[in-house]
């Protein structure tokens, strides 16, 4: 078997509640084209769109796990955990996705700030404009600098303003994992480490995050996610029984940007090695 194929399963997608380029109804039709069976909707730090998602998987007889990746941190370090399973009006869920929604618009703010400092008009009602019904974000000011001719083009705006380097100044205040883990884990819903080989931490670092997210209450890791390569996913089984960790697999699919990209695509796991988070569904 291939180490890239197409799976009918996909638990980590995106839609344009946050940013994706699909609306959930469009999301769902193009999963049941490419044969998806499973499917949960994980837009950062919303569930606006599982509402949505959840009327066009009854009409093609799909089955919907409610999710959402949130936004989270571990010593300062930014991380990302889907959360899987919860009732669509959990409190406690609402409750950190509104939290997170403040802490986007805040940095909308920040960001609106530094670019004047630099000389540039004031360009957060036109961002959040941009926005419209997704998250405020980087790619809406770069979106509103082509259209006021500020820049050619969005590459353009993240070379001279928006990059990470010259918004150093910006910090994301998430919640940390001792604080909301436990909080959620209470509800009784799957807690994910989100893509765990993307973010900059050495292996004994990774091992330290996964540690205390267990003990937390984290139920498992995503071992595959999009266009991952092989022995990364090999790496990420090894932890998960290390750690005990259930296994998570998806897409993370945000739009047609390449061809393994596409929905209900991503790199071979190898199931009879894990313990499939979604066997339980």
């Amino acid at each position: 078997m291939s180490d890239k194929t197409y799976q009918h399963i996909d638990l980590h997608m995106h839609s344009t509640a946050s940013d994706g380029k699909l609306t959930p109804s469009e999301l769902l039709a193009l999963a049941h084209q490419e044969g998806v069976e499973m499917l949960a909707l994980t837009d950062h730090d919303t569930t606006a769109g599982l509402a949505e998602a959840s009327s066009a998987a009854s009409e093609h007889g799909i089955k919907l796990i409610n999710g959402c990746e949130l936004s989270v941190a571990w010593k300062k370090i930014p991380l990302h955990m889907v959360a899987l399973g919860f009732d669509k009006d959990c409190p406690r869920m609402a409750f950190w996705t509104q939290r997170n929604q403040a802490v986007r618009l805040e940095r909308g703010r920040q960001i609106a700030d530094l670019l004047r400092k630099k000389g540039l008009p004031d360009l957060f009602d036109k961002a959040v404009e941009e926005a419209g019904q997704s998250q405020l974000g980087r790619p809406h000011f770069a979106k509103v600098m082509v259209r006021e001719g500020i820049v050619k083009d969005i590459n353009k705006a993240f070379d001279h303003y928006l990059g990470n380097k010259k918004l150093g100044q910006i910090r994301d205040v998430w919640p940390q994992l001792e604080d909301i883990v436990p909080d959620l884990a209470a509800t009784g819903c799957e807690l994910i480490m989100a893509h765990p080989k993307r973010y900059p931490l050495t292996v004994t670092k990774l091992k330290s995050v996964l540690q205390d997210f267990k003990i937390l209450g984290g139920t498992a890791i995503e071992v595959a996610s999009g266009n991952e390569r092989p022995d990364y996913v090999r790496f990420l089984e090894r932890l998960s029984r290390d750690f005990e960790f259930k296994a998570s697999a998806g897409s993370d699919y945000h739009g047609p940007f390449g061809p393994w990209t596409q929905v209900g695509r991503y790199t071979q796991v190898h199931e009879q090695e894990i313990s499939p988070i979604w066997y339980q569904w």
